[in-house]
């Protein structure tokens, strides 16, 4: 396993390795669904899960697509769970950085420190690609399968490693060795598991398109009822500079993806 200070060795796996994860997780994932085994998320507390993240955003058609899948899916699942791939929630998770602390600002230190390493990280970075490529069922919700079409993802991720140093304390020893959006979340029991797991497993190779992702953004969210939705702390295109985004207390608790479970 690389460490945070190795840039070159980054998540480095061919497309049939990472088909080859993603088909495990559908097993897990469906097993848990079949058992009603299942996790189920909560809203956010302090300590515990959706910290602080640096994530990538898709916008876009892409974007739309992905919301649309996002409905259908939850007609499946039933109600109660979060559909957190629609527009103001999707995110794919780069790096957690903490636990869920509410009220975060981009006046909060850590923020600020985590702000610069981002835009470092971005400034070195060319743009990201990825081929979105399926659904798969994970334990804790379905996602979407990513691929990318070449090592710039990982590189960014790698690099943030590096200029986080200390503050990269909370996955130091967790490495995402697959790229994903999580587009619902369980928070209930679903009601119907074989037919959930029988409308993924047909979705296996849905072609979600391709995306661009030109930078990258430091997130916290903010639970609205509904699921959590995104509240930027800092932005960062790649290869240029970071615009820090305030957080005002009207936004209310601010949580971010964590890796406890699937972000």
């Amino acid at each position: 396993m690389a460490t945070d200070g190795d840039v070159s060795a980054g998540r480095r796996s061919s497309g049939s390795q990472l088909r080859a994860r993603f088909d495990r997780l559908f097993e897990q994932g469906r097993d848990a669904v079949l058992r009603g085994s299942h996790f189920i998320d909560v809203p956010p507390v302090p300590g515990g899960r959706w910290g602080m993240s640096a994530v990538l955003v898709p916008a876009g058609p892409v974007a739309d697509r992905l919301a649309e899948v996002t409905a259908e899916v939850a007609a499946v699942s039933g109600s109660g769970h979060w559909p957190t791939g629609v527009r103001d929630a999707v995110h794919l998770t780069v790096r957690a950085i903490e636990m869920h602390r509410p009220g975060l600002s981009g006046a909060d230190p850590l923020v600020a420190r985590c702000a610069g390493a981002l835009a470092r990280a971005a400034a070195q970075s060319t743009a990201v690609r990825l081929r979105l490529d399926g659904l798969t069922l994970t334990p804790s919700g379905v996602m979407t399968c990513a691929y990318p079409v070449d090592s710039a993802a990982d590189d960014f991720a790698d690099r943030l490693g590096v200029e986080l140093g200390a503050d990269g304390w909370f996955e130091t020893s967790y490495r995402r060795d697959i790229w994903y959006a999580t587009l619902l979340h369980f928070a209930a029991e679903v009601p119907d598991p074989a037919g959930l797991a029988a409308w993924v497993r047909r979705r296996r190779s849905l072609d979600l398109g391709a995306v661009e992702l030109d930078g990258a953004e430091l997130v916290a969210f903010r639970f609205d009822g509904r699921q959590p939705v995104r509240s930027a702390l800092a932005q960062a295109p790649f290869g240029g500079v970071a615009v820090p985004v305030t957080v005002t207390s009207g936004h209310g608790r601010q949580v971010g993806a964590s890796s406890a479970g699937w972000g």
